[in-house]
């Protein structure tokens, strides 16, 4: 193993040991802050932006392009093998709860500063995993001006410039009470209503299964939380259901809403949005995010599913794509890991995109 690989992974080891699990997110009192203050070798500006949602700022010289990597994690939940927060090693993976999303590319990015960058910009945030993204709104406000911004999350080393959006919502129904043995429960039951509203909903989802970009195919919707009632000889005067779904890059919203006929009259329903976050590239338009990466020499990536903060740098007129060591699919569970092999090669390519 060469002395930059054992350097990044002696990196790994403190940013994993350091609990900042969201929730709770409990960033301050997990030491990560302690620790990056104490390396002699930055001067971190850290932007406390209450709840627990921080942005720490490393910035030298005159650096064309800004790394971003989210320093929280979700919850270790059951099935651990080993402790979660105390990194193992093997001759191929490396172990540890944000080890695969992305602690391990904030590993190697720490590690290329210590052995000496003139120029760099890196963004660490801590509030990714929580679904609301205040670190990176707040800092977009700065009017950030680079050439372009990496996210990191886990692609394989490859390069992403296209993935899904989010839109969630409530919608909400309104009945009238009584007992169930009277027939106008058949019509004025709020269960009822959301039955059929969400049958409707389902066969408008479908009628989105043509629009494809890639391997992403239609609308990507689903029906999350259902709730209302109180027992069954009671006619249900309330009922609601959370939703969401992940466009794709250039879908109208307002399309999509109107075939899920969200919008009813008062008296029948009514619709909450939630989290609403744009897809990459947010205005649809891939050259700007492709010619990036081709600047970068970085290889490309398939469209992909999940979505990341790329978009909300992109949707504010930065061209983002998203890069980072480790595989999707080992992360957001027990024993997550990223293998060895990858954290050495993001070490190279993460040096030759500063350089």
């Amino acid at each position: 193993m060469n002395t930059d690989l054992e350097l990044c992974l002696k990196h790994l080891q403190a940013l994993v040991s350091f609990d900042t699990s969201n929730p709770p997110k409990n960033i301050q009192a997990s030491g990560l802050l302690d620790y990056l203050n104490s390396l002699s070798y930055l001067n971190p500006q850290v932007t406390d932006l209450g709840d627990g949602s921080f942005n720490i700022l490393l910035e030298k010289g005159n650096p064309k392009y800004l790394f971003n990597v989210h320093l929280d994690t979700v919850p270790p939940g059951e099935g651990w093998s080993t402790d979660p927060h105390t990194l193992s090693i093997t001759d191929e993976k490396a172990i540890g709860l944000g080890a695969c999303d992305i602690k391990g590319a904030a590993a190697c990015l720490l590690t290329l500063i210590e052995l000496g960058l003139d120029d760099y910009a890196v963004l660490f945030s801590t509030d990714e995993e929580a679904g609301q993204s205040t670190c990176i709104k707040e800092f977009i406000k700065t009017k950030p001006n680079f050439k372009g911004v990496i996210v990191s999350e886990p692609t394989n080393n490859l390069g992403v410039t296209c993935h899904r959006g989010i839109y969630t919502g409530t919608q909400e129904f309104y009945g009238v009470a009584g007992h169930s043995s009277d027939y106008r429960a058949m019509e004025d039951n709020a269960i009822h209503k959301l039955t059929n509203w969400c049958h409707h909903a389902l066969q408008a989802a479908r009628s989105f299964d043509n629009e494809a970009i890639g391997p992403l195919k239609g609308l990507a919707f689903n029906l999350g939380l259902i709730a209302g009632g109180i027992k069954p000889n009671i006619i249900a005067d309330s009922a609601s259901i959370k939703f969401g779904f992940r466009p794709l890059p250039g879908q109208n919203i307002d399309s999509v809403l109107s075939s899920l006929q969200t919008q009813s009259s008062l008296n029948e329903s009514s619709f909450t949005p939630g989290f609403i976050a744009p897809a990459l590239p947010a205005n649809g338009d891939l050259k700007p995010s492709e010619l990036m990466l081709q600047d970068l020499n970085l290889q490309p990536s398939e469209p992909v599913n999940f979505w990341t903060e790329a978009s909300l740098f992109s949707e504010a007129g930065l061209p983002a794509v998203v890069f980072g060591p480790g595989d999707i699919s080992n992360a957001h569970q027990a024993n997550e890991y990223v293998e060895i092999i990858q954290l050495s090669q993001a070490l190279d390519i993460y040096r030759d995109i500063v350089k």
